[in-house]
């Protein structure tokens, strides 16, 4: 690993004056076309372990595939580098280099990265981590092309679905991760709370729903944060009494326009500065403010740096607001350190949007050397129960004891498997079960997927660049009243009515325009 810190200390450093406008570049995607001397005789097989050249691995040229993935770095990433070398090298001579970035560094440090061009293969993104942006300014390789001659697997085991979201002007510039393909929005519940006083948790469908049990623990359970809130706004409650869900822009991670997505035939868009949705959001502020006067929500709602995770480990948080798939119950326990157990209730009916399931992808940096065998890699991360377990959960006698053909126990401050990789990288369902997991955890999610209900515009990809000032000044809006809706601002519907004021100068209603605009052309292609 010292060779990343060195190339990372230098790039840091050179970053500023090697940082190049990737729009000047953006007319220079060859689709994954360039002929890299590395690929030179590369030949797809129907093998759904990995695409792998005709001859041997002998057939290629050395090449070292750099991994730029979302995840802590841990204390033995050298050696699993040295593994999954060994392997990828026996299958088609490549080796790998693993270059894990934070989680609150990661956006920042991979813009850099890209803005810069610097030389790299496979780039962990999403849809949360600018990935449209980045495609639109030319940062990754179309992959159709690649995908049908080295990806065979991929599309084999991947649902389809998930190809039509990572999409630009028809072009796909990302592999999603195989994993659950939407979620459902849930209210999750400390089962030892739910069980001790005996709450009917199949009654509440909305927060107002929650006065009583607030009540009730705020007297029996003192020491609880009954609401835990953190600034930011997100938590928006029409999208839990209604069948509005977000599209478009979402400045400050704040959805402003929002569709009926069980109109398929004649999509609407409306602003949160239209009447209806205005007067959801006023009783939301009012009724946070209530609960916060009457001390359920945390005092520090409004400037809180705490993340939940950390209190629900100190057994301080009974309820939140969380998303919902076939084992979240269980990996909420796990990531608690098994404390406590949780039962969830869905609230909202999951369905498949464009920025679910372009959640958790890979794409191929414009400036791979080598973007076939990347592809090699990706294909056996997809496909390979070896490699992917091996990049994930680390090696077996070291990492984890094998439990049994699918199961594993980890073992304890071993210097990997710490870093939640598994929604990360390739296959999550042929990862190996960890305990407290169900035997049939991931067919459980295929029937998950395989049922989940599609957005009616599944696909579609706004295009900011007309209204990018417009955009620009509803951030700074936002910004300035994203705590109003935490319950700690007094007044909070005056709040309201200022920001809403603010909205519409910024040009709301022109961004509405726009977005409804593109949506009205998309349709009209499909």
């Amino acid at each position: 690993m010292t060779k990343l810190k060195g190339r990372r200390t230098l790039f840091t450093a050179m970053a500023l004056i090697l940082a190049l406008s990737l729009q000047a570049c953006s007319g220079g995607n060859n689709g994954g076309s360039a002929e890299p001397a590395a690929s030179s005789g590369a030949a797809a097989t129907n093998s759904t372990s990995s695409a792998e050249p005709a001859g041997g691995a002998e057939a290629l040229k050395p090449y070292e595939v750099s991994i730029i993935y979302f995840g802590a770095p841990q204390r033995d990433d050298a050696l699993v580098e040295a593994k999954l070398s060994e392997y990828f090298k026996e299958k088609f001579n490549a080796t790998v280099d693993l270059q894990p970035i934070a989680s609150s560094e990661y956006k920042q440090k991979t813009e850099l990265m890209l803005n810069a061009g610097e030389p790299m293969d496979l780039v962990f993104t999403a849809s949360w981590l600018n990935f449209f942006g980045n495609v639109a300014k030319g940062a990754f390789l179309d992959l159709d092309d690649l995908l049908a001659k080295y990806g065979q697997g991929i599309t084999e085991n991947l649902n389809p679905i998930y190809l039509e979201a990572p999409r630009y002007k028809g072009k796909l510039y990302g592999i999603p991760t195989n994993k659950e393909i939407t979620q459902g929005k849930a209210y999750t519940y400390r089962k030892d709370i739910i069980d001790k006083y005996n709450i009917p948790i199949d009654d509440i469908k909305t927060m107002s729903d929650f006065e009583p049990w607030f009540k009730l623990l705020k007297e029996k359970e003192p020491e609880l944060i009954l609401d835990f809130i953190k600034e930011s706004g997100e938590g928006m409650m029409y999208e839990t009494r209604s069948n509005f869900r977000a599209i478009g822009p979402t400045p400050n991670k704040i959805p402003l326009f929002l569709y009926d997505y069980t109109n398929t035939d004649n999509i609407q868009i409306k602003s949160v500065v239209d009447p209806e949705i205005s007067a959801i959001a006023k009783a939301e502020y009012e009724l946070n403010r209530s609960y916060y006067e009457k001390g359920y929500i945390n005092s520090d709602a409004a400037t809180t740096t705490t993340e939940i995770g950390d209190l629900r480990k100190q057994g301080k948080i009974w309820m939140q607001q969380a998303v919902w798939k076939p084992g979240a119950d269980i990996e909420l326990k796990i990531a608690s350190d098994n404390k406590y157990d949780f039962v969830s209730k869905v609230i909202e009916e999951p369905i498949v949007t464009t920025d679910l399931a372009a959640g958790s992808m890979f794409s191929i940096s414009r400036t791979s050397k080598d973007p076939e065998r990347a592809m090699m890699v990706l294909n056996a991360l997809h496909t390979d129960p070896y490699a992917v377990n091996l990049f994930v959960n680390g090696i077996e006698g070291t990492h984890y004891k094998k439990i049994s053909e699918n199961r594993i126990e980890p073992i304890a401050d071993s210097g990997y498997g710490t870093s939640a990789l598994f929604w990360v990288v390739g296959n999550q369902l042929i990862n190996y079960l960890k305990p407290g997991q169900p035997d049939d955890l991931y067919t459980s999610w295929k029937q998950f997927n395989d049922e989940a209900k599609r957005s009616p515009l599944l696909g579609f990809v706004f295009d900011e660049s007309p209204v990018k000032n417009e955009i620009t000044q509803l951030t700074s809006v936002i910004g300035e009243y994203r705590a109003a809706s935490t319950g700690a601002i007094p007044d909070p519907a005056k709040m309201l009515t200022e920001r809403n004021e603010k909205l519409k100068k910024a040009g709301i209603e022109k961004v509405k325009t726009e977005l409804q605009t593109q949506i009205d052309a998309w349709k009209a292609a499909q």
